[in-house]
């Protein structure tokens, strides 16, 4: 059985601890920390390296700051976050950045410790609970499947046959942002391939074709 090593992030004490304790009682999860967020949360990611990271989207100030720092402090780590709303543009750019899961907390606590194993397995696979309207916003026909601007240089770049590192040379970026934003591509396009990615963007960009056989 995969052991899983849990960090919650959130600035409810009573939300915290609770959560912890539903956690911490399934057998193959360890909660091996819980903090308000800020330098505490960042240290006992450095200290655990935890494999699994639930951070919670309604804060004060919002979720991106304590999130990049989160990222930076546990690299390997997979990113769950919770939010009393579905917001279309947070959720598009959260993806853009690489979380593996958004839930809204009206989800059961059996529905997210089945997100939590789904993430943990390390397969890919992204998990959402969120309204239909906030996953059709994510991409709809003529606004170029919802890509940034970044994400249509890298889909255009896999089109013409190029590796993740010669975009990330191309483009003055890391191999590893090439990766994230890959993903997001994936996601937005509901691509399974490279090839499944870039047709899904000729079919959205300009009403059909086939922008990965045409490139050379």
């Amino acid at each position: 059985m995969l052991h899983i090593r849990l960090l919650l992030v959130d600035h409810q004490t009573l939300l915290r601890e609770s959560l912890g304790a539903m956690l911490g009682a399934e057998r193959d999860l360890t909660v091996v920390g819980c903090a308000a967020g800020g330098r505490e949360a960042v240290d006992l990611a450095v200290k655990f390296q935890p494999e699994v990271v639930i951070v919670d989207a309604d804060r004060p100030g919002g979720v991106m700051e304590i999130f990049m720092s989160l990222r930076q402090a546990a690299a390997k780590a997979r990113f769950l976050v919770l939010s009393s709303h579905d917001h279309p543009a947070l959720l598009q750019e959260l993806l853009a950045l690489g979380i593996s899961g958004y839930l809204t907390k009206s989800v059961t606590v059996l529905e997210l410790v089945t997100a939590i194993r789904t993430i943990a397995s390390r397969d890919g696979r992204v998990v959402l609970s969120v309204t239909r309207s906030s996953i059709e916003a994510l991409g709809r026909p003529g606004d170029e499947g919802g890509l940034s601007r970044r994400e249509k240089q890298i889909i255009e770049r896999i089109a013409a046959g190029l590796s993740n590192g010669q975009i990330a040379r191309r483009l003055s970026i890391s191999e590893g942002t090439v990766k994230r934003h890959v993903h997001s591509i994936f996601v937005k396009l509901g691509a399974v391939s490279r090839i499944d990615a870039v047709n899904k963007y000729s079919e959205v960009r300009a009403g059909g074709g086939n922008l990965y056989e045409s490139a050379s």
